[in-house]
């Protein structure tokens, strides 16, 4: 098959990083796989100020970096276009929207362009209009959510679901290379000046813990260190591949704050690392986790919540050390070979009913 994704940009996040891992792994099985970007990479929709200066910044960096990156070894091929009108994408069999703004243009291509679908990786309200966003969803694209939660959102606006597919994790790129007793408890939390992702409460989370055991240590790791990093935390500026891994590795707790989250890359990691887990109980996180045996759960906006948590894992070695454990054995079972093969499947069907149709 010829593929074809569409995305938003070439980023580091998670959301790209799963285009990536489909993309290389479809290209192992034989697929002729592109992803096609904007020059000028799409900042979520919202086009205030600041948003329209790092829409700026990112075309200064793709043109800079080319068709480029360093964080992924990606096997597809990387086309940047100066706009996602037709005439700059290739004809292919299956076409992929990634975010609800490319949903609109693929919307719009002609047939020869493939199969349309719409992989939706969030509910992107804080990226767009709401109207728009949920518009999205009923343009006539072959919906694939990636996670329970996602399909209930899209069955409560009347639209339809093709597929629920799991994101996975890369056993290769994270695992665990034989933990060693820290001197005192490493609890690491992800950093994003997004409010939705929750770093506030995971950081007011770890406080509430160190009242009450002075001796841990907060870690934390993102593209930029940014207002919301306390003086005291242990930074990691964009760290990717073994430099995160070994960031995961070093640590006994790892804290997902979120208020709300399609999948959750961050935990599935940590989890692959022997980390364990305290997580909100949102969006996708229950599709990977069993409460209180894979990792502890609490609703989110409530960090006293999470730091209770905490503070069960700092106190029961035992209870920590069999989280982690058993996050270990269960998440093995999420893989991209798994996933690819159903994602395949979803592609094969539609074209032999399109072939059928003819």
């Amino acid at each position: 098959m010829k593929i074809t994704f569409i995305a938003p940009g070439i980023g580091l996040y998670g959301g790209i990083r799963v285009i990536f891992e489909y993309a290389n792994h479809l290209c192992a099985r034989g697929h002729s796989v592109s992803i096609v970007y904007p020059i000028v990479p799409m900042r979520l929709g919202q086009h205030s100020l600041r948003t329209l200066a790092r829409m700026g910044l990112g075309f200064v960096t793709n043109v800079i970096q080319g068709v480029h990156i360093d964080w992924f070894d990606l096997k597809a091929d990387l086309i940047r276009v100066p706009r996602l009108t037709e005439k700059y994408i290739p004809d292919a069999d299956i076409i992929v929207a990634t975010m609800w703004e490319t949903a609109y243009y693929v919307s719009k291509f002609s047939k020869n362009k493939g199969e349309k679908f719409y992989l939706i990786q969030h509910y992107e309200t804080w990226t767009g209009p709401e109207k728009k966003v949920n518009n999205s969803y009923r343009l006539g694209l072959k919906n694939i959510v990636i996670s329970t939660w996602l399909k209930n959102i899209l069955r409560n606006l009347n639209a339809p679901v093709e597929a629920v597919i799991f994101d996975a994790v890369n056993l290769g790129d994270f695992y665990s290379d034989g933990r060693k007793e820290n001197d005192r408890i490493r609890v690491l939390i992800p950093y994003r000046k997004e409010e939705w992702k929750g770093t506030g409460d995971g950081v007011k989370a770890f406080e509430y813990a160190r009242q009450v055991h002075p001796n841990i240590q907060l870690v934390m790791f993102g593209l930029n260190k940014g207002a919301g990093v306390p003086p005291y935390a242990e930074f990691y500026r964009r760290p990717f591949g073994e430099k995160l891994r070994k960031v995961y590795n070093s640590c006994d707790i790892f804290i997902f704050p979120s208020h709300f989250e399609g999948f959750g890359l961050p935990p599935m990691e940590a989890m692959a690392c022997k980390c364990a887990v305290v997580s909100t109980d949102v969006g996708g996180v229950p599709d990977f986790t069993i409460s209180d045996k894979t990792a502890l759960l609490s609703p989110p906006y409530y960090p006293e919540l999470l730091a209770d948590n905490i503070i069960k894992l700092i106190e029961d070695k035992e209870l920590r050390e069999n989280i982690a454990k058993a996050g270990y054995r269960h998440i093995k079972e999420f893989t991209w070979d798994k996933a690819t093969n159903e994602l395949e499947q979803v592609f094969d069907k539609s074209l032999v009913d399109r072939y059928s149709d003819a």
